[in-house]
């Protein structure tokens, strides 16, 4: 019998308490016999308290003046199924004894005996009927025990989970935002939407499955252009959304699918003007040998209306684009102190694709001329060997081929570590020879956040790097780096699609220095902060705009946040600044006029654990986030928008994890 159920009034070992004491006592046996260092929860089902008790090394265990009411009670140990039975409780004075008993073989069996003076125990014919029947407070608790080894389950057309904590590694994330929003793209209106997410265990594989959904809707009669939608019109509507799946066996196989897709209509002169962002990826991980993985990556983009803003965009900029991307890599381990990484990566580009409704950006703004597709090849190797184990020197080579042109950049590296918490790193890349081929423009959308500017973009990098660690609480970080860069980008600082006009332009030509610095303290017991900061000035490229004549580049921005934790009160405080500029002087005696763009950002947002000061079910978590944004976007003086404008941003919502 898997879960056997006893109650009685007579003594059951030494240190079971008297029959006249009120509580309720038991003791805990596996296979015939005593548990020690089991867990037993006593949770009551009416105002969702829980009670927690550790047996004894005779398996015995005592909830003294549990008061009266529903409970369910669950038994819990590490390579055992664990055991919930339903229990009544009329008087807090009243003494009550169960005997449960674990087993290591299969699920409790259905109709477990002993169902007398008001406990029960439930029917539990499989793993996910008695997952239903914990509480989640319960499920939390196996969990940060962080146990191994479930056994298997006697039908083995079910799903087999192989630790211990499986029971609780199935967590849930949801969250649900609600507010109105004028800083965006779309213009003034209503956000709404919300993210899910869900991972978990498989037998052998783990499971991660994620995904969101936003939706503008604009208000009537609200402001129009003053954001700097697209034409100079009110927004018609729009919506986000993004689904990822991530599946590991192990540390040796992984596989992500993931997809976002993106849409707004925009009222212009002539009419609805669509702007849409679709993007899917599929890559794959897998092991080889002891010391050994390879890589497979492939991805689809397709865009409308969705890079280029107005008259002063990069000529270079398409009105509508699509993109194949492939890459492969190989990395060995060479020895107990090298490696090495070699692999391919194949990149195609159409420009001038209509979008929806037949019409592309190109046929919209005729000064826009038709820019070829073309493709690229990258082959690509890099690896590090150990010098002395406190020197680690890095070296790479890139060969690029793309439509009879060919560029070659070496890079190189070093590592050296000063004492136990200390490190200096540093790492130079040019590119030392290029053969260009006529018409084939160099356009790559980059989201800061996740840029490697040095790889993505740039003719030459240099970077110095000084970091110190400390326990996961206490870092420093210190670098600076010069890039200068050989194709024209488009640098996004957010990556919420509503608010694609918050970037920059960096075109050929363009050197941008730039200082980064990321400080993490536990400033006080139960108090952690983490401020990172980044400041860049540079430019000097030539910006050839759409309406064919030259400009000078020039362009800065500083990027600060400052993140910080409250563990006492589970509370969480997060500021965020943001300062963009962008200045355009005219080349040449054609009287054209100097053109500049800027905006800055402030955002606040704030998060409040409810379970510190309530005791739920779930984890409930309160979220409010507040934007303030003030500038001129490159559609203001088509748009009239005004550069001390003040824009707003206001969510609000909820999130819970079970």
């Amino acid at each position: 019998m898997a879960a056997l159920l006893m109650l009685g009034l007579t003594g059951r070992g030494a240190a079971q308490p008297a029959p006249h004491l009120p509580g309720v006592a038991g003791r805990v046996t596996g296979e015939r016999s005593p548990l020690a260092s089991a867990g037993v929860y006593a949770f009551q089902l009416a105002d969702l308290r829980l009670h927690k008790v550790t047996t004894d090394p005779q398996g015995n265990f005592l909830f003294q003046d549990l008061p009266a009411g529903l409970y369910k009670v669950i038994a819990h140990k590490t390579g055992f199924v664990p055991v919930v039975i339903l229990l009544t409780r009329t008087t807090a004075q009243a003494y009550q004894f169960l005997e449960l008993q674990l087993s290591q073989d299969a699920m409790p069996a259905a109709g477990a005996t002993g169902a007398k003076n008001g406990a029960t125990a439930p029917r539990g014919d499989d793993f996910w009927s008695l997952r239903a029947s914990i509480p989640p407070d319960v499920l939390r608790e196996i969990e940060q025990t962080n146990e191994d080894v479930l056994p298997r389950f006697a039908d083995d057309r079910r799903p087999a989970l192989t630790t211990a904590g499986a029971l609780a590694q199935f967590h849930t994330d949801f969250q649900a935002m609600k507010g109105v929003d004028n800083l965006a793209a779309a213009g003034e209106g209503q956000v709404e939407g919300g993210r899910v997410g869900i991972e978990g265990r498989l037998g052998a594989m783990q499971v991660g499955l994620s995904g969101h959904f936003w939706q503008f809707a604009p208000v009537p009669g609200g402001v129009t252009g003053g954001s700097g939608s697209l034409g100079g019109g009110s927004a018609a509507g729009g919506k986000t959304s993004a689904l990822s799946l991530d599946l590991e066996n192990g540390p040796r196989s992984r596989v992500n699918v993931s997809s976002l897709n993106n849409r707004i209509l925009t009222r212009g002169n002539d009419g609805l003007v669509p702007v849409d962002f679709e993007h899917y990826r599929v890559s794959w991980s897998q092991a080889v040998g002891e010391n050994s993985r390879s890589e497979i990556a492939a991805q689809y983009t397709s865009e409308n209306n969705f890079h280029r803003q107005g008259s002063f965009d990069p000529v270079e900029i398409p009105g509508a684009s699509r993109t194949w991307r492939v890459e492969g890599s190989y990395t060995t381990e060479l020895g107990p102190s090298s490696t090495f990484q070699g692999g391919v990566r194949y990149r195609a580009l159409q420009y001038g694709i209509p979008g929806p409704g037949g019409q592309s950006q190109a046929q919209s703004q005729p000064p826009l001329p038709i820019l070829p597709g073309h493709d690229s090849m990258d082959v690509f190797g890099r690896g590090g060997f150990r010098v002395q184990p406190a020197v680690l020197v890095e070296y790479g080579l890139y060969n690029t081929l793309s439509d009879g042109s060919l560029a070659v950049r070496p890079q190189g590296g070093v590592v050296l570590r000063l004492g136990d918490l200390w490190q200096l790193q540093g790492s130079a890349s040019r590119r030392v020879y290029e053969r260009s081929a006529a018409n084939a423009p160099q356009f790559l959308p980059t989201l800061y956040q996740e840029a490697d500017l040095c790889e993505e973009g740039g003719k030459s990098c240099y970077e110095l790097r000084l970091a110190r660690k400390q326990g996961d609480d206490n870092t420093f970080s210190l670098s600076a780096v010069d890039r200068t860069f050989g194709k024209t980008l488009r640098l996004y600082f957010s990556d919420d699609f509503f608010d694609r006009l918050e970037s920059l332009y960096l075109v050929p030509g363009d050197r941008l220095p730039e200082m980064k610095l990321s400080v993490g303290r536990q400033i006080a017991p139960g108090i952690t902060t983490k401020f990172e900061a980044s400041m860049a000035k540079g430019g000097g490229g030539v910006f050839y705009a759409t309406q064919g004549r030259p400009y000078e580049n020039r362009v800065q921005y500083l990027v600060t946040s400052l993140d910080t934790r409250f563990k006492a009160t589970s509370t969480g405080v997060f500021l965020a600044f943001h300062r963009l500029s962008q200045e355009l002087d005219p080349l040449g005696p054609d009287g054209a006029t100097a053109n500049q763009v800027g905006l800055e950002r402030l955002q606040l947002m704030l998060s409040q654990d409810l379970n510190i000061l309530m005791d739920l079910a779930g984890d409930w978590t309160v979220q409010l986030n507040m934007e303030l944004s003030r500038g001129s976007s490159p559609l203001a003086s088509s748009s009239g928008g005004r550069d001390d404008e003040i824009r707003k941003r206001f969510l609000g919502g909820i999130a819970v994890k079970f």
